[in-house]
């Protein structure tokens, strides 16, 4: 079955604070959250979250598969732009298009929207560099032991962005 992508709802909350919970435990490698950061965020709170954000949702039939989010900055000097955040989609979608609506969604949005659209993402998740460069996001700095595990493990982060058109 194909996926769908529309935008999240309040009414959408505790099926995304489901999934961002999944993605945080099945990945730590790949998130600068761990669960227990989020969990115990109330329903009001996540729809309150999904209300301010454009946050989009990958469908399959009723099922919430992949989610992605975009948050403007409120500044008078930063207005102009944005940051992607929460990507998540679940592995038996990935490689089947999902990502790239998700992004599609976001980056039609943010055209009308923002100028430049910036994003965090492990220096060693290869697999989402690549995507976000084929998206035509570009590095422009590591972040040194941005996170740590609670086994002590460090990551970098690289930064991205991306200027629209």
């Amino acid at each position: 079955m194909a996926l769908t992508i529309r935008r999240l709802t309040t009414a959408d909350a505790a099926e995304f604070h489901t999934l961002r919970q999944e993605g945080f435990r099945l990945h730590e490698r790949e998130f600068r959250f761990a669960p227990e950061d989020e969990a115990h965020l109330t329903l009001t709170e996540v729809a309150a979250r999904l209300a301010r954000d454009f946050v989009v949702g990958a469908f399959e039939g009723e099922s919430l598969e992949g989610v992605a989010g975009l948050a403007g900055f409120a500044g008078v000097k930063t207005k102009h732009k944005a940051l992607l955040w929460g990507m998540y989609l679940r592995a038996r979608h990935r490689g089947a298009g999902g990502a790239d609506a998700l992004m599609a969604a976001l980056m039609e949005h943010a055209r009308g929207t923002y100028e430049i659209v910036t994003l965090t993402v492990m220096r060693d998740n290869e697999r989402a560099r690549r995507f976000y460069e084929r998206w035509g996001f570009a590095i422009y700095g590591v972040e040194p032991a941005s996170v740590k595990t609670a086994e002590g493990a460090y990551f970098d982060e690289a930064l991205m962005a991306l200027r629209l058109d």
